[in-house]
């Protein structure tokens, strides 16, 4: 796989092939510490929030990343960490997930940044997260429905 110079998952995946700190498999999904945030810097004015990669990686296939920069949370518990460099936006769009934790940090975020936060959580209502809204957008096809005779 090859991306441009400027394509922001060679960023990601540079940061990840550094420091693989995520584990999960069907059994277990755990990392090990220090986990840090992924900060995506393209020189523009806006920047997009999201709370772990596979939702940055759902937000490129659904075209919401149209330039702007962006911050990878990997946990909410990196929130902090996130707010210094989030100050500098006149725009902070998040696309966090639609639980306790991202509600909270949502609100930490507009308390601490104020009316430049938008919440993007309303295009995706029914889901947990932006992940599974796009799983919902296509549905699993059982091998049973696959096969068409």
């Amino acid at each position: 796989m090859s991306f441009g110079a400027t394509h922001p998952l060679k960023y990601l995946l540079r940061n990840l092939s550094k420091r693989l700190d995520k584990l999960r498999n069907s059994f277990f999904k755990g990392s090990y510490p220090p986990k840090h945030i992924t900060h995506i810097a393209n020189g523009n004015a806006r920047c997009n929030v999201f709370e772990g990669f596979i939702d940055f990686l759902s937000a490129e296939r659904l075209g919401y990343n149209d330039g702007t920069d962006t911050i990878v949370l990997n946990s909410v518990s990196n929130l902090n960490k996130a707010i210094a460099p989030l100050r500098e936006y006149s725009l902070v769009s998040c696309y966090l997930d639609n639980d306790n934790a991202g509600r909270a940090a949502l609100v930490k975020l507009q308390q601490e940044l104020g009316d430049k936060v938008m919440d993007k959580s309303a295009l995706y209502p029914n889901h947990k997260d932006l992940n599974d809204y796009l799983m919902s957008l296509y549905p699993k096809q059982t091998a049973k429905s696959k096969l068409k005779l």
